[in-house]
């Protein structure tokens, strides 16, 4: 076998052989890579060519592909080069769509049999009509042969024969209706599967005209990209906490949201999965240069008479004639997101099969067992609520790309979050719902005003909480309390905790100014009391007001 290669010199070549000849030949789709804008697609053919120059034309490809993009390569018995590809449109043709076509000749048969059905019908009508005739005549000639004294016994078979007849007819009818009504019921079930058919799109055929020292078949290997394709990420995250004493165990499930609108269904390929986004661009975006001036100054008269002699005409409205001819609203260019390295791509192991426009399949890419470390939050302040999370390293080697998880414990569906985009060995946080053996209230003690100082006096504000928490698991368990403690931007507005006060173990929480937090680790059955106080003061000539 020969690897064949699209030679741009052979273009120029003259042939020896016979002239171009066109040749059929039919593809289909053996691998797909996805990305999560578009996808790169591989199709298949084989060929047999004679000596010469041939065209082999494949006609059905998808109108969707970008023909810059397609690439030709092969594999042949025998000396065959690639000359040149083109591509060419293909009206849409619903007579030449093999599925159509096949329903269509099943209700073609199907109406046939009903037509020999009306047939039987009417030949049925025919023997009712003469059974119907001669019983009409059997009164007159049962009378007279009665007067006469003879023949009654015959008459009396004859009536019965005549009504067995009758009945054996209506029997017949009966039975033919029924399958006729079978029929019909099938006439219609196929014509609505010919209606929910996809429209029979335009396709795209290349030509590729390739030149054979002698004859010889082959393998040809079409790659192109297409924008109607893409995935998104989803997860699936399960929390299993056990029995006391037991280590808590997590499995994060890795899944991917498919779908593709090429025109044509994607049956049993080889499929891919990348993070790579080559739809949002290679480099990064130039800043423009940013000047400050001094804003000009205002001149009444000088405007007036500008506006008077240089006023712009206004802009024509845009037409209908201007949008029929393919302009448009220019839109706003905006920042496009780069993750330069982070990178992954998962080859699905079996065949995978998506159909067009379908909506989305969901795949499975991969599983993680994961030691998660948990904690309970709570914000007393704003809710009596505590909260279990589990925190996990992404281990996995690939990034964790953002898409929605779905949260289960020990078994139990807890929610759906948000999971961000998590680098390699970049911390994740996941919220498992409300923990109801935690309790945390949140008590005011305090809240006084007043003012100090005898020259200089100064307001103050003096509040004081008391937080109470309990554990009331049979293990030990990581409670995070967190609240408020006012910042203060003006250097004459003092907030400085007061005596008794409980030191928060973090201040500035995530880079949040005035949140702090008291995390400690809480033995089964502990209960802990926080003291949150805190004093203002700012002077007595001013007025403050709090902005959360």
């Amino acid at each position: 076998m020969k690897i064949l290669a699209l030679s741009f010199a052979a273009l120029a070549a003259s042939s020896a052989g016979a002239l171009a000849g066109d040749l059929a030949i039919a593809s289909r789709v053996t691998a797909v890579t996805v990305h999560p804008q578009g996808a790169a697609v591989q199709r298949e053919a084989s060929f047999a060519v004679p000596a010469g120059v041939s065209v082999l034309v494949a006609s059905d490809l998808p109108t969707d592909m970008a023909t810059d993009s397609l690439r030709v390569e092969g594999l042949a018995a025998g000396g065959v080069t690639i000359r040149s590809v083109e591509t060419r449109p293909e009206p849409a043709d619903p007579e030449a769509d093999p599925v159509r076509n096949a329903i269509a000749d099943e209700i073609e048969t199907l109406e046939d049999r009903v037509g020999g059905l009306d047939d039987r019908l009417a030949a049925l009508d025919l023997r009712l009509k003469f059974i119907d005739g001669l019983a009409e005549n059997l009164p007159q000639g049962f009378a007279k042969n009665f007067a006469e004294g003879k023949g009654v016994d015959n008459w009396a078979q004859t009536g019965e024969g005549l009504a067995a007849e009758r009945e054996k007819i209506d029997a017949l009818r009966t039975a033919v209706r029924m399958d006729k009504r079978g029929l019909e019921k099938q006439i219609v079930g196929r014509r609505k599967a010919l209606d929910m058919l996809p429209p029979v799109l335009p396709k795209l055929s290349a030509r590729i005209e390739v030149t054979a020292a002698e004859a010889a078949t082959g393998k040809l290997t079409l790659g192109y990209r297409t924008q109607s394709a893409g995935w998104s990420p989803a997860y699936d995250v399960s929390l299993v906490l056990g029995e006391a004493g037991a280590e808590p165990k997590l499995e994060l499930v890795r899944r991917a949201e498919l779908h593709q609108e090429t025109g044509e269904d994607w049956s049993g390929v080889a499929l891919s999965l990348s993070t790579l986004r080559p739809a949002e661009g290679t480099q990064a975006p130039e800043p423009y240069e940013s000047v400050v001036r001094f804003v000009p100054r205002y001149d009444a008269k000088v405007a007036r008479e500008s506006l008077a002699v240089a006023r712009p005409a206004p802009a024509p409205p845009i037409t209908a004639d201007a949008a029929a001819g393919g302009y448009g609203a220019m839109a706003n260019s905006e920042a496009v997101a780069d993750f330069g390295d982070f990178r992954a791509e998962y080859r699905i192991p079996d065949p995978v099969s998506v159909a067009s426009g379908q909506g989305s399949r969901s795949v499975r890419i991969a599983t993680e067992s994961l030691k998660p470390t948990l904690e309970v939050r709570a914000v007393p302040a704003v809710s009596d609520a505590a909260y279990l999370t589990a925190r996990f390293k992404n281990s996995s080697g690939a990034p964790y790309v953002g898409g929605e998880a779905v949260l289960y414990r020990d078994g139990a569906f807890a929610g759906t979050v948000p999971l961000d985009f998590t680098a390699p060995d970049g911390e994740v946080a996941l919220g498992f719902g409300i923990d109801d053996k935690v309790a945390v209230t949140r008590t005011k003690l305090q809240q006084k005003t007043g003012e100090r100082g005898l020259i200089s006096t100064e307001k103050t504000d003096e509040r004081r909480y008391q937080i109470k928490v309990e554990n009331r698991h049979d293990r030990p368990m990581t409670i995070v309390v967190l609240d408020q403690l006012p910042v203060a931007e003006a250097k004459t507005i003092a907030v400085e905790p007061l005596a008794g006060a409980t030191p928060p173990t973090e201040m500035a929480v995530a880079g949040r100014r005035g949140v702090v937090a008291w995390r400690y680790d809480y033995a089964a059955g502990e209960t802990r009391e926080i003291v949150h106080a805190f004093a203002i003061s700012w002077p007595s000539d001013q007025d403050v007001f709090w902005e959360n």
